[in-house]
């Protein structure tokens, strides 16, 4: 059985080198799109279902990798834009543009991405391998159709893709050179009617007039005649200018053109009254930027005000101003007891700080009673 992905080799003392190292970590990428390693280091293979068949693409290592880019190739042989006539890829940017620091398997993964977008067509072996005559198992490989086998692939009724027959060979074709197969041609777009090119205002295609619908007189006209026509410019372009198509379409341009015109001249009117709303709106937006200044210039000083006139603030001013009350009313009497000052100075000083301090105090209680019965507590 093939193993799946092995690392970068190892030097003679078990140290991997920068470059080994590289290249481990690219082929440990290629594990993301599910690589078969068929040769350690060197070969890998991605195999991808495509409608009864499968494709593969080989991943080939360089000897310098990842200092040299891989080389994909897909198998069997297919028609695609970005695989060249020796099957490889040549058209992927990551691929073309690879280095040491890029990821192998992203890669891979934006080629089979394309493949996914833009499917490739697989082409017959023996118009890649040469003309010849066909051995038994390709005989076998090809779908019976009901016709014999002849000396010659080509007349072997085969199943082309887009109904498009491969490109036969040139006479002087050597048999062990590869033919490269041009890509098929588009499928061709049925006329567009001209009642629906009528109804739209602009029509990205037209469709090819019936010559001789458009110019029934050239029905009967007589070589010479033609002849003449065909030299005379000037008058074929008088009978061209004339082709209804060609008028309505001339007709819409110019319709379009006065429409881009009177559009263009209505803007250009919008533009005095667009200055003044911008200026208008730059006003505003400074008042607004005085407005949110003042906004939050008186924020703070209500926040201020609220933490000083809070009650459990006043409440506690009003208890240090009655201990400072009753203090003051202390020292009065320490002082009259040492005979500092007479008896009507000391009643009179004595009453003012012992009122004071009872009326702070009550104050203060009421002030409690007043938060106690509203819930709060100090």
């Amino acid at each position: 059985m093939n193993r799946l992905f092995g690392g970068g080799k190892k030097g003679p003392t078990g140290s991997a080198t920068n470059l080994q190292v590289q290249k481990s970590r690219q082929i440990e990428s290629l594990r993301k799109v599910g690589a078969i390693e068929i040769l350690r280091d060197v070969e890998y293979r991605v195999i991808v279902p495509h409608n009864n068949t499968n494709l593969t693409i080989q991943i080939t290592l360089p000897a310098q990798f990842p200092g040299e880019r891989p080389v994909l190739t897909i198998q069997p042989a297919v028609n695609h834009p970005w695989v060249d006539a020796q099957m490889k890829v040549v058209g992927c940017p990551s691929l073309n543009n690879f280095s040491m620091h890029s990821d192998l398997g992203q890669t891979v993964q934006a080629v089979l991405d394309e493949f996914k977008k833009t499917p490739p067509i697989i082409v017959p072996q023996h118009y890649i391998l040469g003309f010849n005559k066909p051995t038994i198992s390709q005989t076998a490989a090809l779908p019976a159709q009901g016709s014999a086998l002849s000396s010659f692939p080509g007349q072997l009724p085969l199943p082309y893709p887009n109904n498009q027959p491969p490109v036969m060979p040139p006479p002087n074709f050597q048999g062990n050179q590869p033919l490269v197969i041009p890509p098929p041609l588009p499928p061709r777009r049925p006329p567009i009617p001209t009642d629906a090119m009528a109804d739209s205002n602009v029509s990205s295609s037209f469709s090819m007039p019936n010559i001789l619908n458009e110019f029934p007189s050239l029905k009967d006209m007589k070589l010479y005649e033609l002849q003449e026509l065909a030299e005379d410019e000037d008058r074929i372009h008088e009978m061209v200018q004339k082709v209804p198509d060609l008028v309505n379409f001339i007709q819409q341009r110019e319709d379009l053109s006065v429409t881009c015109v009177q559009l263009a001249q209505s803007n250009l009117q919008m533009k005095p009254r667009i200055e003044s709303l911008k200026s208008e709106i730059m006003a505003k937006n400074s008042e607004l930027e005085s407005l949110k200044s003042d906004f939050e210039q008186h924020c703070g000083q209500h926040m201020a005000l609220s933490e000083q006139f809070h009650p459990s603030h006043i409440q506690t001013n009003l208890k240090v101003a009655v201990m400072e009350a009753d203090e003051e009313s202390e020292n009065i009497a320490e002082k009259f007891l040492e005979k500092d000052i007479d008896v009507d100075e000391f009643v009179k000083s004595f009453m003012e700080k012992r009122t004071l301090c009872y009326l702070r105090r009550a104050k203060e209680e009421k002030l409690n009673h007043i938060a106690l019965s509203q819930g709060h507590r100090f």
